[in-house]
C-alpha cells in the first residue's frame, strides 16, 4: 500500500505508517533541516525539499512508475494558525495550505487521506475553514469522518490530542481506533492497562547537571515501552542540557515537586508569566503536551520531576514515541523543534493500521498475525 506524506516534517507520521505496513513512497518537507532528518531516516521515501506549492505530485508519482497506485494522501498543514495558542489569524497565509493537500489528492487519486491538525481546527473560525475542506472532500467522492484523538490513549506517556480527518473513497463507515491505555476515569479502565507515565518513558536514563551530556544508559530497560525505544541501542544519544547561568540555577532549585513559578519568591519570578512557566513535571503521570521549547525551562511545564533542568532531547523524543535509533539533524533548538512539533510516531501506526483494515482487511490480519 503505497502512500505520500506532506508537510512530513522529522517523518513521524511516516515512521508509523511504515510500522503498520504501510510504504511513504513520496513525502515533501520544505525545511531544510526537517527533510535532512527525515531522509537519514527514510531512505527508501523520495522526499521534495519545495515549497509545495512548486510540485507536481502526478510528475514526481510518474517518475517513481507508481501513476495510479497511490491509495493514501495524508500530512498536516503547519498548525499555528489553527492553534488555541497565539495568533489566531485567518488570513495566516499558512491556513490555506490544505487547498495545496487538495491539489495533491486530486493528481495522485487516492482512496483514503488522513488529514492531522491541531485539536481546535475543527472549531476555529467558528468552524469555516473544516467545514470548507470536508465539502471540497466530499466534492471529490470521499466519506469523511473527524474525531479528536488523544495519542495518551495509545500508548504515548503524554497527554496529546490531535484533530484527525479520515476520507475514504467508499460507503462503508470509518471504523476508529478503540483506546489501548486508560485512567481510572475512564469506563473501560478495568479492561485497559493504565496511560504510560511520565518516568515510565524515561527512567532509564541517567540524571544530568547544567551542561551536562551522558551517551550511557543508567540502567537496563525497566518495562516494555523502554525496550522498544531502544531497540537494542547500546549507545544513548541526545541525552543533555543546555548550560544555566547561577540565577537559572536558583530558580530551578527553588522550585518544588510539581510546583511553579508562583512558588517561586517574588524576586526570582520574572515580569510576566503563564501559569506553567518554570513548572516540574509529575513522574507517575503522563506528561502534558510538550512544545518545541521543551528544552527551556521558562516554557510550558518541561522542568524534570527530580532534577534541576530542562528536559533532555532524548527526554523529548522518548514523550514523542520516537525510537532511540531515530536520527535528528541541526541545532539542539532544531531538533526540538522537529520533535516537539511532530505526529507521534504511535498515533501513526494507529491510524496506518486503521486504513490498512479499511481498504484491505485480509492484508492488515496478515500482518497483525506476524507481530
Amino acid at each position: 500500500m503505497n502512500s505520500i506524506d506532506l508537510f512530513a516534517g522529522a517523518g513521524g507520521l511516516s515512521l508509523g505508517l511504515g510500522q503498520a505496513g504501510i510504504d511513504v513512497v513520496l513525502a515533501n518537507e520544505i525545511e531544510e533541516d526537517f527533510a535532512a532528518t527525515y531522509q537519514a531516516n527514510h531512505p527508501d521515501t523520495k522526499i521534495c525539499v519545495d515549497d509545495i506549492a512548486e510540485i507536481n505530485f502526478a510528475d514526481e508519482i510518474e517518475a517513481l512508475g507508481l501513476t495510479g497506485d497511490i491509495q493514501l494522501v495524508c500530512g498536516g498543514p503547519p498548525c499555528q494558525g489553527f492553534s488555541t495558542v497565539g495568533k489566531k489569524n485567518l488570513a495566516d497565509p499558512r491556513n490555506s495550505l490544505f487547498h495545496q493537500f487538495l491539489r495533491c489528492v486530486d493528481e495522485t487519486n487516492p482512496r483514503a487521506i488522513i488529514f492531522e491538525n491541531v485539536a481546535g481546527f475543527k472549531t476555529m473560525y467558528q468552524g469555516r475553514v473544516y467545514h470548507e475542506f470536508t465539502e471540497q472532500l466530499t466534492q471529490r467522492g470521499f466519506v469523511t469522518d473527524a474525531r479528536i484523538l488523544n495519542a495518551v490513549d495509545f500508548g504515548l506517556a503524554q497527554y496529546r490530542k490531535r484533530t484527525i480527518i479520515i476520507g475514504v473513497r467508499s460507503d462503508d463507515l470509518i471504523e476508529w481506533p478503540q483506546p489501548q491505555f486508560g485512567s481510572s476515569t475512564d469506563d473501560l479502565f478495568d479492561a485497559l492497562p493504565p496511560h504510560r507515565t511520565l518516568i515510565d518513558a524515561i527512567s532509564d536514563l541517567p540524571p544530568l547537571s547544567a551542561c551536562g551530556h551522558s551517551d550511557q544508559y543508567l540502567t537496563d530497560p525497566t518495562n516494555e515501552f523502554q525496550e522498544s525505544m531502544r531497540n537494542h541501542s547500546a549507545k544513548l544519544t541526545e541525552h543533555n542540557c543546555a548550560n544555566y547561568g547561577q540565577r537559572m540555577q536558583t530558580i530551578l532549585e527553588t522550585i518544588p515537586p510539581g510546583g511553579s513559578v508562583h512558588d517561586l519568591p517574588e524576586h526570582l519570578r520574572p515580569k510576566g508569566y503563564f501559569a506553567n512557566t518554570y513548572a516540574r513535571l509529575v513522574a507517575d503521570q503522563p506528561s502534558p503536551t510538550i512544545t518545541r521549547n521543551f528544552g527551556t525551562p521558562s516554557s510550558s511545564r518541561c522542568v524534570h520531576p527530580y532534577q534541576n533542568r530542562a528536559l533532555s532531547t532524548r527526554e523529548g523524543a522518548r514523550l514523542q514515541g520516537f525510537p532511540d535509533w531515530y536520527q535528528v539533524n541541526g541545532s539542539k533548538t532544531s531538533k526540538n523543534l522537529q520533535i516537539g512539533n511532530a505526529v507521534p510516531p504511535p498515533l501513526g501506526k494507529v491510524l496506518g493500521e486503521m486504513i490498512l483494515q479499511m481498504l484491505h482487511p485480509s492484508e492488515s490480519m496478515s500482518l497483525s498475525s506476524l507481530q
